[in-house]
């Protein structure tokens, strides 16, 4: 994200499509509550994994993701979204959070932000889900993931 002490222009959040913002902000909770539901469906052992509490934690997650998506929209460009994935990436490895359940969680996030926004700015918001969600899958295959491995793998590397 732009700073102005760094001599870059603040972003101008009347440059994209502020009005569609407006349902967005509103209804954080809900559509983060959608979008959890979306990710229980997409990946069932999520639930399993995570626990109530996890997911409880998934869904702020999303509403923060909301709220960067919301500055996204109104400035029509991708950057503050994918900025935010790029910083958030350490908490949630500090948090033992996978990349896998983050990326269920913007999936579902498109499924949700899609029955609220409509026309170009939900192309934007489906862009920007998705730069975010490539900024996860490259993080993913750093070391340190929380991920399933593979056995065989796992076995080998040890020298078992």
């Amino acid at each position: 994200m732009s700073h102005p002490l760094h001599g870059a222009r603040p972003l101008d959040l009347t440059a994209g499509f502020p009005n569609a913002v407006a349902p967005l902000t509103a209804e954080w909770e809900q559509i983060s509550g959608r979008a959890i539901v979306a990710a229980v469906e997409r990946n069932p052992e999520l639930r399993d994994r995570v626990g109530e509490i996890g997911l409880r934690h998934l869904m702020r997650d999303g509403q923060v993701v909301l709220e960067k998506l919301a500055v996204s929209v109104a400035s029509g460009s991708i950057n503050p979204l994918k900025t935010f994935t790029e910083h958030a990436t350490p908490t949630w490895r500090r948090r033992r959070v996978s990349m896998d359940d983050v990326t269920d969680l913007y999936e579902g996030l498109r499924i949700a932000v899609a029955t609220v926004l409509s026309g170009e700015a939900a192309e934007l918001a489906d862009r920007a889900l998705l730069e975010g969600i490539a900024v996860l899958k490259w993080h993913r295959r750093l070391g340190g993931d929380t991920r399933k491995r593979n056995r065989i793998l796992k076995a080998i590397y040890k020298g078992a």
